[in-house]
This record gives structure tokens, sequence and C-alpha cells, in this order.
């Protein structure tokens, strides 16, 4: 009786075991592709707070060469092209007057674009404004912004999935952390407020916060 009794143990040991290692598996699989989705939001983003960290700096201390050279100074400062910023200042402009882009005619969309030299001049008084929103319309337009929510949207409901299932898993306070930081660097982005030196404070600091989310996490999920 002793001797069945302990096979009986031993078995239910053994499928308990076997069930937490298919448990943790399945936690793993779900948070790598969480990770996964934020670290793409986040690069997305960290470009995107970069541009408009630049086009802010440059409008204030480069003033008078954006003026007079128009969107290529402007483009030499961010990573965004030519094409884009063009698309953008004029999607910024039409915006600015109360009217949206995809009302224009393509006549009228052409003439904005060929003219986005001179609304960076138009708008000397309020140049860091105007770039920033250029920036942003940039992204906007793009595909940029609706990539960084794709992802973000993902990441969510892998997060959901977690917290539901396995709340308990180890990794998940440190990826739940990214994903907020990363979601609230994004809301900034499309919505900068504040001085210059508060914008420089504020990218830094959700830079710094990224990259502690990424020590945690990177070495755990790194691709095999």
């Amino acid at each position: 009786m002793k001797r069945v009794f302990c096979f009986l143990l031993a078995c239910v040991l053994c499928f308990s075991a076997a069930g937490c290692r298919k448990t943790d598996q399945e936690a793993y699989v779900i948070s790598k592709s969480a990770y996964q989705s934020v670290n793409t939001a986040y690069e997305l983003t960290e470009s995107f707070g970069s541009d408009l960290y630049d086009a802010w700096r440059a409008a204030i201390y480069d003033d008078d060469e954006i003026v007079e050279k128009g969107i290529a100074s402007l483009a030499s400062e961010v990573s965004l092209s030519e094409d884009e910023l063009r698309l953008g200042a004029a999607c910024a402009a039409v915006e600015t007057i109360g009217m949206s882009w995809d009302e224009l005619s393509e006549e009228e969309k052409q003439l904005m674009l060929e003219s986005a030299d001179e609304l960076l001049s138009l708008a000397e008084d309020e140049l860091f404004s105007f770039c920033v929103l250029t920036v942003v319309k940039a992204y906007e337009r793009n595909g940029d912004i609706e990539r960084i929510q794709k992802a973000l949207t993902a990441a969510k409901s892998d997060m959901k999935q977690l917290s539901e299932n396995y709340s308990d898993y180890e990794h998940y306070p440190a990826l739940k952390e990214y994903y907020t930081t990363t979601s609230s660097f994004f809301d900034f982005c499309q919505n900068p407020t504040g001085s210059f030196e508060q914008v420089k404070d504020t990218v830094n600091n959700y830079r710094n916060q990224a990259r502690d989310c990424v020590n945690d996490l990177d070495y755990i999920f790194e691709d095999e």
C-alpha cells in the first residue's frame, strides 16, 4: 500500500511540474510577443521624439537659416526627408486655418507642397511652433504614427492576456513599465508642450526610463 501511495504521489508531482513548465512557457511566449511590439513602438517613438527636439532646437538657434533655406535646412536637422517635411508643412498650414488636407483638390495640394519653403518664412514669428507641427504632421502622413499605434495595440492585447492569466509572471512588472513608458512618450510626441528645456528634459527622461526597462528585459527575450 505504501508503495502504491508513493507511486501515485510521484505521478501527481510529475504532472504538476509538467503543467508548471507549460504555463511558464506560455507566459514567456506571450511576454516576448508583447516585448517585441513595445520595442517596435519605442524605436519609432524615440525617433519621433528626437526629431521634435531637433526641429525645436533648430527653429530657435538656426531660425535665420531655416527661414532663408526653407525645408532643406530643416531636413538637415532631422531624420525625415525633404518630401516628408514638405507634406508635413503643407498639412500643418492647412490645419492652422481650420481646414483638412483631404478636403483639398489635387491641384491645391500640389500648390501647397510647392509653397512649403514660403510657408516657413510666413511662420517666422512662430517658427518653432510651426516646425514642431510640421514634424508631427510628417510622422502622421508617412504612416509612422499609425505603425506605433498598431504596435501598442498589439502589445496591450498581450499585456491584457498576461494580466488575466499570468499576473504573477516574474517579468510582468518590468514589461508593463516599458509599455506604459512608451505609450506616455508617444502621447507626448503627438502633443508636445512646455519650454524647449522642458521638452529636452522630458525626452531624456523617457529615454532613460525606457533604457532601464530594456536593460531588465532584453537578455530575457533576446532572439535564440
